[in-house]
């Protein structure tokens, strides 16, 4: 009988703090921002949002992040009948030198303790790297082989279509295509404080086997407060068949104004890399 009764009392009374109640959702926004002024100028802005919902078998997650940078370019000319007779002209020109963003939305479900099955879509735009737009949607299965309170290793195999749409449209080029995705995640707590994670994502087309890219995200983080968290990431951006800009090409000599004859195809580089270094909340 007395053991009942303690079970009647609420917890407060016995001196034990109620449990926390628990969420079924977590956000990580972050944000990195650098202004440069006076001789020289430029804004460099970078942001991230990860939302979660969890269910008891399931997750949704939803993605955002992305980076831009704006530099203005003085330039001055002087000119004038003698060395102390002259109108000095100064011409500011502002342009975009780079501009990434991506998007991500992704439904993971397990049907065995280390097995699930995902589907996901995304969306990418890196136009210094020639790109538009990217759409692509993915269905596949994975495999969690580790799952444990410091250390969480994943692996995931699928199969969808991606429609692409380059700045410049060489002769040829396919815009959409079924598609192939390999993908692998790490995490792994460094510290108490602090944690490391990578992830790994390849996917190319089943039409043109030399048509494949792939993306390496790398952070560490850590940790300042419960709400707060430092974050250094580098990310690599591989395409072993990159897009190519359309340069004009202008009648020589040069008239004025310039008649272009045509656009005169330049392959970008197969590998772009970005460095990060922001401060993330915890809601």
């Amino acid at each position: 009988m007395k053991a009942l009764i303690v079970g009647l009392v609420p917890a407060a009374l016995l001196g034990q703090a109620p449990a926390a109640p628990t969420s079924n959702w977590t956000d990580k926004a972050s944000l990195s921002y650098v202004a440069v002024g006076g001789n020289a100028q430029s804004q460099s802005l970078g942001f991230a949002n990860e939302y979660l919902y969890q269910w008891v078998a399931s997750s949704l997650a939803f993605n955002l992040s992305g980076v831009r940078v704006n530099t203005t370019t003085i330039e001055r000319s002087a000119s004038g009948t003698s060395a102390t007779n002259y109108t000095l002209v100064e011409t500011t020109t502002q342009r975009t030198t780079s501009e990434a963003y991506t998007a991500l939305l992704r439904y993971d479900h397990k049907f065995t303790e280390h097995s699930f099955w995902f589907g996901a879509g995304t969306w990418d735009r890196n136009r210094p790297a020639g790109l538009d737009n990217r759409y692509k949607g993915i269905l596949g299965v994975g495999n969690a082989w580790v799952d444990s309170g410091r250390t969480k290793l994943r692996t995931d195999y699928g199969f969808g279509y991606t429609q692409e749409d380059p700045l410049f449209r060489p002769e040829g080029f396919t815009d959409s295509y079924a598609t192939w995705q390999l993908g692998a995640k790490l995490e792994q707590k460094v510290l108490e404080t602090s944690a490391f994670a990578s992830e790994l994502s390849l996917s190319g087309s089943l039409k043109e086997g030399r048509d494949w890219f792939g993306t390496l995200k790398n952070t560490f983080t850590t940790t300042l407060s419960q709400r707060l968290a430092l974050k250094v990431g580098y990310d690599l951006a591989y395409r072993n068949r990159p897009h190519v800009l359309g340069i004009d090409i202008l009648e020589a000599p040069v008239a004025t104004p310039p008649v272009v004859l045509g656009k005169a195809p330049v392959e970008l580089k197969t590998l772009d890399t970005v460095f990060t270094t922001s401060l993330v909340i915890t809601f």
